[in-house]
């Protein structure tokens, strides 16, 4: 997998990921639109292990606050399945909490934009 865009659509939100992979890392920018109210957007960037990507996302709340939050993506197939779970931080690096991730019942499972 190089560089790549996805998107991936849930009701009313929209989320739009373009991807590099290098190796064994990966960074890229994302943008998740909330209906017609907001849209959060920045960058991801981390690590792969196997079929998982792991990292963060690096983002402009609302327009007004920057955050950072943890962030997974599964490989399966030509899809991407943005993962969940209860997160924790780590000398102010954010991580999904030990057997808390999951990829079954996401919002947001990600395909290849034509």
């Amino acid at each position: 997998m190089h560089s790549a865009a996805y998107i991936a659509i849930d009701g009313v939100d929209t989320a739009r990921l373009e991807l590099d992979v290098k190796g064994t890392t990966f960074k890229g920018k994302c943008a998740i639109s909330f209906g017609n109210k907001f849209t959060d957007s920045g960058e991801v960037k981390g690590a792969v292990r196997g079929d998982t990507l792991l990292g963060d996302f690096h983002y402009l709340h609302y327009g007004l606050e920057w955050k950072r939050v943890a962030f997974a993506l599964l490989r399966k197939d030509d899809t991407l399945i943005m993962g969940m779970g209860g997160q924790g931080e780590y000398f102010n690096i954010p991580y999904f909490k030990p057997d808390e991730l999951r990829f079954d019942s996401v919002k947001f499972v990600f395909q290849k934009a034509l």
